[in-house]
């Protein structure tokens, strides 16, 4: 059914129920996984260079810690799990990257770090259903 599927990835839980799924979704369907995780462009607002530098320093480190996740849920699951990171407008990069690489679906949690800022502008998975060409599935968290 289908052969790629992306993964929305931010090590929120909403993120890591999208995981989940995806991820058994990849396994049945011996489908090519791959987890993106879109960063805000620094410099947000800083006032120094150290700012800037700290910044950096905060989202590899951030970056890293999902790797790891990943590397989780490889050994969990036994399948591979591409990642791909890069900055810009979530929504916008998610789409583009899904029509680019001709994915097949795209899985995301409704929720993610981004709740309080969404709930006012709408949601990243509102905007990547909204404009994807390829089917979207978004995960519900779990109650």
């Amino acid at each position: 059914m289908f052969k790629k599927i992306l993964v929305a990835y931010d090590g929120s839980d909403g993120s890591k129920n999208a995981l989940t799924i995806a991820t058994e979704m990849s396994k049945q369907c011996s489908a090519q996984l791959k987890a993106i995780w879109v960063k805000s462009k620094l410099p947000h607002y800083p006032e120094t260079v150290s700012e800037i530098n700290e910044e950096q320093i905060a989202a590899d480190a951030f970056l890293e810690g999902l790797k790891k996740d990943l590397e989780e849920y490889e050994l969990k699951f036994g399948i591979k799990i591409d990642f791909y990171s890069v900055a810009g407008n979530p929504s916008k990069t998610i789409v583009s990257y899904a029509k680019e690489n001709n994915f097949d679906l795209i899985v995301l949690g409704n929720e993610g770090h981004s709740s309080l800022w969404g709930s006012s502008l709408g949601h990243t998975a509102d905007r990547v259903s909204e404009h994807a060409q390829c089917s979207v599935l978004i995960v519900r968290k779990n109650n």
